[in-house]
């Protein structure tokens, strides 16, 4: 454990990937920061400028756990977003009717360590006759490479390295499915996507028949429907839904065949 520090994959993954400072990765491993500062340079892994190194020293941090990540995933796929306000971290935000779940949002990541910043905004949209409740964490460093993954050019897109477990397709329908239940048929699913590109929505099709389900693609919509055959299946692998607001999207009745 002691030597990881020589291992330049290791290093530059503790350095520049989840932004420690050479502090953090010394207390980690139990060694001096300086032997860190020596191996960095030994490896030739880029250092830090000093307003970066500053930055670092005053950011937030937090530790996303595989859960913290899957849930992320889920809400990116939806309506959550992540926004720099400098090139060293980042936060996420999040828009609701309900102020059930903007709540939900934001207990939910205070228990991935990620505080909320000021309060949860209310907000009338006059031309739509309805609230809307806003929240926004603060900035964290460990954000950024996420926001990275997430934004090409400033155009949200779907990484292809994200897997579709049961929790972050739970927080994806949350956001953005529709339960139907069409007249004399049984209820189907659609997963709305329309802001990604065709390709992502494909890949994402692609991805939930590998599942077991079948899907396919309103292409009027650019989003993923989601069989009648496969939508009790679908919900069952997704697992029951955690917040009161959105138990209708569940309300799938054995009478509807």
């Amino acid at each position: 454990m002691e030597r990881l520090y020589q291992d330049k994959e290791w290093l530059y993954r503790m350095y520049r990937v989840k932004m420690l400072s050479t502090y953090q990765i010394a207390k980690k491993i139990g060694i001096n920061s300086v032997s860190i500062q020596y191996w960095l340079r030994k490896l030739n892994i880029p250092i830090r400028s000093h307003s970066e190194a500053n930055h670092l020293a005053q950011a937030n941090h937090c530790d996303l756990t595989q859960e913290a990540t899957e849930w992320l995933s889920g809400e990116l796929l939806g309506d959550g977003c992540l926004k720099s306000q400098s090139s060293f971290s980042t936060n996420f935000s999040y828009s609701s009717k309900y102020p059930e779940y903007a709540q939900y949002i934001s207990d939910t990541l205070k228990s991935f360590g990620i505080e909320q910043a000021g309060k949860i905004n209310e907000r009338y949209f006059k031309d739509r006759n309805c609230y809307a409740y806003n929240y926004q964490s603060r900035d964290y460093v460990e954000l950024l490479p996420i926001r990275k993954r997430w934004y090409l050019e400033g155009k949200k897109v779907v990484p292809r390295n994200i897997k579709l477990t049961p929790l972050t397709l739970r927080q994806h329908y949350i956001g953005d499915g529709y339960l139907a239940h069409p007249l004399k048929r049984r209820p189907y699913i659609v997963l709305y996507t329309c802001g990604f590109s065709i390709s992502d929505v494909n890949w994402l099709i692609e991805q939930v028949n590998s599942l077991g389900f079948k899907a396919t693609k309103y292409s009027s919509r650019n989003s993923i429907y989601i069989s009648t055959y496969s939508t009790k299946d679908f919900l069952n692998y997704i697992g029951k839904c955690p917040i009161k607001c959105y138990q209708y999207k569940w309300n799938y009745n054995e009478e509807d065949k």
